[in-house]
């Protein structure tokens, strides 16, 4: 191989080793480190935390009451908790801004050079231009992966903020209600909400609501429902109706239900709030249609005698 194409081929391996390290840092160094956060924690490991706080001498406790060492316990296992999810959070994040651009000037580089090879040296050339194609191809994979990274991000936070929030209600109750040893599976929720499978978990779960929610409003709109601001009109109108069925004579509440009942053929003897249910599900099956609605209405106030 010539002078000049051994120095091509070294700028395309070069290019490859510099893809490697190519990153930003997307945080800030801790001014309070994880590893000081942590050594913080030592003395309270968990069984040793326990012990000191079901001890009878509040000096095992270093003169703290049981409240005040339970709130400081939990305290200091969720800023470690904390510490390393940021950690985490940093490490990932850095990782997926990796830039591309040294496989790019690699496979340009091993290209040029195949161009002008002997023909002793393309087979090796195009073996190596095939390597970093297929690296390059991992790497946009793992690119596309990292772009969902802010979804999962944001459902690790949300579960995050609930866990947390449940720790933090638990400390203004007293020991009796909530000792210490009841905190460690509040904890533990707290460190599981920080992880790739739950928000993948959640992320799938949220999809396949909307999934189910946007079939249903599928099968009403192909059904020829209206939307639902056409029909309030006359679904408050129904609802008048219904309260002035109440009476302070629970016969004649009653009987006022059961006549309201009749006129969608539902049976007699339902509450209130049973009729109220069984009357919206009878508007949403065969009076979904605002014409459709309003005329049921005029006739049940025909029928009933309402003005």
């Amino acid at each position: 191989m010539t002078r000049g194409k051994t120095a091509l081929f070294a700028c395309a391996l070069g290019a490859m080793l510099v893809t490697g390290c190519t990153s930003l840092r997307s945080a800030q160094q801790p001014v309070v480190s994880t590893q000081d956060i942590l050594a913080s924690l030592k003395p309270y490991s968990w069984p040793d935390a326990i012990a000191a706080y079901h001890s009878a001498d509040a000096r095992d406790r270093g003169g703290l009451t049981q409240r005040q060492y339970r709130d400081l316990v939990i305290t200091l296992y969720m800023n470690a908790i904390d510490a390393q999810y940021a950690d985490f959070q940093t490490s990932a994040d850095s990782e997926s801004r990796t830039s591309a651009i040294g496989f790019d000037l690699a496979l340009l580089g091993l290209t040029g050079v195949a161009s002008v090879a002997e023909a002793d040296e393309v087979g090796p050339l195009a073996a190596a231009i095939a390597a970093f194609t297929g690296a390059r191809s991992s790497f946009d994979k793992n690119l596309f992966f990292n772009q969902s990274l802010p979804a999962m991000f944001a459902a690790m936070e949300e579960e995050r903020a609930k866990r947390r929030l449940v720790l933090v209600q638990a400390m203004q109750r007293d020991v009796e209600s909530y000792p210490l040893p009841l905190a460690i599976g509040d904890i533990a929720a707290l460190q599981r909400a920080g992880s790739f499978a739950l928000a993948i978990s959640k992320i799938t779960r949220q999809a396949v609501t909307a999934k189910n929610d946007a079939e249903l409003r599928l099968d009403k709109a192909t059904s020829g429902c209206d939307v639902v601001e056409d029909v309030q009109a006359s679904t408050r109108e129904l609802r008048a109706i219904l309260v002035a069925t109440r009476n302070s004579d629970p016969a004649i509440a009653t009987d006022n239900r059961d006549l309201l009942a009749a006129q969608f053929n539902l049976p007699d003897g339902l509450s209130e709030i049973e009729l109220r249910d069984q009357i919206g599900a009878k508007l949403n099956s065969d009076y979904c249609k605002t014409a459709d609605r309003t005329a049921k209405v005029a006739n049940v106030k025909s029928q009933l005698g309402i003005p």
